[in-house]
């Protein structure tokens, strides 16, 4: 009897423990973006070729895939759409996947008469760490959002041949990873490389989108109509880069603006969707790049295999930094060449050199602003109206 009270103790003992501490770690784990799963949304769900993941140094080169990926998108018309000449809305997500923030732009141009065809970029390559396996969740260190461009030009073909879709009549809106295809898919130099040249958007709305990335010819763009919008304290991207970049393409006469919203971060205009639900702010840790500026860098007598290691991946170096290496201590380049040539050889794909990493934040913050999201709303149905509905 004594030994069945004992053993009874210690268990009701436990359930309490399991009851206090349990909830508390279920909690914990609930905080932060969800598990990824495939996105089901309404509408005809349409299979199309586009690239899978492969490095940023593969595709300002050009090297084009042993193998093409089947990606899809979902096209949906909005209640009595004519049999034809529908203008239809591509619209792209970030690197977290289709959520809230896209469902509401899906509403909201579905509920303006424009059809909207919801392209998924993570789900089709959810298997990418099979190739690069140090890489974070979704590979988006490796890619940076170079497959959006290529899925955002893919799909404008694919679009541009479908019997209820007017051609003429075809937009962009994407957010994050998202905003980079939407905005870089009109560089002509990435549009005879990888997709449709020839064919344009009508409008394109790149949402926070990253603009520090200087890439060679850049500013040669086809002449759709782009709007960007973002806030001041976007850790993701950079306002300050985007202004620079829109003032570069105003000198050659495109039709490009940016709407900067202050005191506003990243992803401001829809909550965040967590494990528990939509959440106003959601904090990620890593490393963020929009206070440093990068450029394209062909210099070989630089970045070749005796410095960087065989199979190097690295062409996007920080601004100054070829002038760093004629005026910087030896014993500095040397650990730096060390450094990068050690995370190349462990697996780590990354497309960046970094000399100076003062301009490298922990930190990236996503929040929600409700005055920002109204104004927001307001500007990009006022632009799709005037491009593509009237």
């Amino acid at each position: 009897m004594l030994i069945k009270k004992i053993l009874a103790t210690i268990i009701l003992h436990f359930l309490v423990i399991f009851i206090l501490v349990i909830p508390k770690a279920v909690l914990a784990q609930e905080k932060g973006p969800p598990k990824p799963k495939e996105w089901k949304g309404s509408g005809e769900k349409i299979e199309f070729q586009s690239i899978p993941v492969i490095t940023v140094k593969d595709f300002l080169t050009g090297k084009v895939p042993e193998k093409m990926q089947t990606i899809w998108g979902t096209l949906n018309f909005p209640a009595n759409a004519p049999d034809k000449n529908v203008p239809v809305v591509v619209v792209l997500h970030g690197g977290g996947g289709i959520h809230g923030s896209e469902e509401r732009w899906l509403n909201i141009f579905n509920s303006m008469g424009l059809a909207t065809f919801m392209v998924d970029s993570n789900w089709p390559r959810r298997k990418c760490k099979e190739t690069f396996k140090k890489a974070i969740p979704n590979c988006n260190d490796v890619h940076k959002g170079i497959t959006r461009i290529v899925d955002a030009r893919r799909a404008l073909e694919l679009l541009s041949k479908h019997p209820r879709i007017d051609p003429a009549r075809i937009g962009c809106i994407g957010s994050s990873l998202g905003g980079i295809g939407c905005l870089y898919q009109s560089v002509k130099r990435f549009q005879k490389m990888w997709g449709a040249p020839g064919l344009e958007f009508a409008a394109s709305v790149p949402m926070y989108p990253v603009c520090n990335f200087k890439y060679v010819e850049d500013d040669e763009m086809s002449d759709e109509p782009i709007r960007i919008h973002i806030g001041d304290l976007d850790q993701y991207g950079s306002a300050e880069s985007c202004v620079k970049y829109v003032e570069r393409l105003h000198l050659k006469g495109k039709d490009i603006t940016v709407t900067v919203y202050p005191g506003v971060h990243h992803a401001f205009d829809a909550m965040s969707t967590g494990k528990d639900g939509p959440q106003t702010t959601f904090k990620q840790k890593g490393q963020f790049f929009s206070k440093c500026n990068f450029e394209e860098n062909t210099d070989s007598s630089v970045l070749n295999e005796e410095n960087l290691g065989e199979g190097f991946q690295q062409i996007l170096t920080q601004v100054g930094f070829n002038e760093w290496l004629t005026s910087a201590e030896k014993k500095k380049i040397k650990k730096l060449f060390k450094w990068v040539k050690k995370g190349s050889k462990r697996g780590y794909v990354s497309p960046t050199i970094i000399f100076d990493r003062s301009c490298v934040t922990k930190v990236g913050t996503n929040k929600y602003d409700k005055e920002a999201a109204k104004k927001v709303t307001g500007l990009v149905k006022k632009f799709f109206t005037e491009t593509l509905l009237n």
